[in-house]
């Protein structure tokens, strides 16, 4: 049995990454950045497949449960509050609640210093990092790491082109953002030179081989994963 990349179950995995993203994109705090916990969910999704060893059907939420915490471990460490300042925070914050409605007025530093036993310098510190948006950090993954292949080697989309699987090629590039798609195609399946893609996109050639390397890492996940599926389905 062959896999192709219209198959239900290999879609519905490939997009667990962008998904969970999705779901923790709606409250995440502006320090943190999409690019660095995409690529933690595409090596937690790598990882989880191979370590699988259920039916297809099920590849999914098992790798929904890994990316998730691989995405919240990522989140963990670019916190910039220690787990006791959160906790600071959260108690100046319900002490505060509290005393506003016994007080009838929002309380002074003192008066909530008294309350929870903490020095006036400890609330008013307690008080800045309040304004710092938070995201709760439940979950967890194993810690293990695992490395994608080298950014320097051929992209995928090359070494697939003169293998002539360009239909899997095109999947994934319509997997990627729009503009790193455009980019990888016109550079890797059309020939075209830095100079010329900056120049299509009105942007600087750095930009345009920011962009490349991007969609490039992409792919090498998308192909990663494509070839750990047909691992899985030979299994079977």
């Amino acid at each position: 049995m062959t896999s192709t990349p219209t198959d239900t179950p290999l879609l519905n995995t490939l997009s667990v990454v962008e998904v969970v993203l999705r779901q923790l994109g709606r409250r995440l705090p502006a320090h943190v950045s999409r690019e660095d916990l995409a690529s933690a969910g595409k090596v937690a999704l790598v990882e989880a497949l191979m370590r699988f060893d259920g039916p297809t059907h099920e590849a999914q939420p098992y790798c929904h449960t890994r990316v998730r915490g691989a995405m919240l471990d990522e989140l963990r460490r670019q916190d910039p509050l220690s787990r006791r300042t959160r906790r600071r925070v959260k108690t100046v914050n319900r002490a505060t609640t509290e005393l506003t409605g016994q007080l009838g007025r929002e309380p002074a530093d003192f008066e909530v210093a008294a309350a929870t036993g903490l020095t006036i310098g400890a609330v008013r510190e307690a008080n800045r990092f309040a304004t710092i948006d938070e995201i709760p950090l439940d979950g967890a993954a194993d810690g293990m790491r695992l490395e994608l292949p080298d950014p320097l080697a051929a992209c995928p989309a090359e070494s697939a082109a003169r293998d002539d699987t360009a239909s899997s090629v095109q999947a994934a590039l319509a997997r990627l953002p729009s503009k790193q798609a455009f980019v990888v195609r016109r550079y890797h399946l059309d020939g075209a030179t830095l100079d010329d893609i900056a120049a299509d996109l009105g942007v600087s050639r750095e930009r345009a081989r920011q962009i490349r390397v991007a969609g490039e890492k992409q792919l090498r996940a998308d192909f990663v994963v494509l070839a750990l599926w047909q691992s899985l389905l030979a299994r079977r």
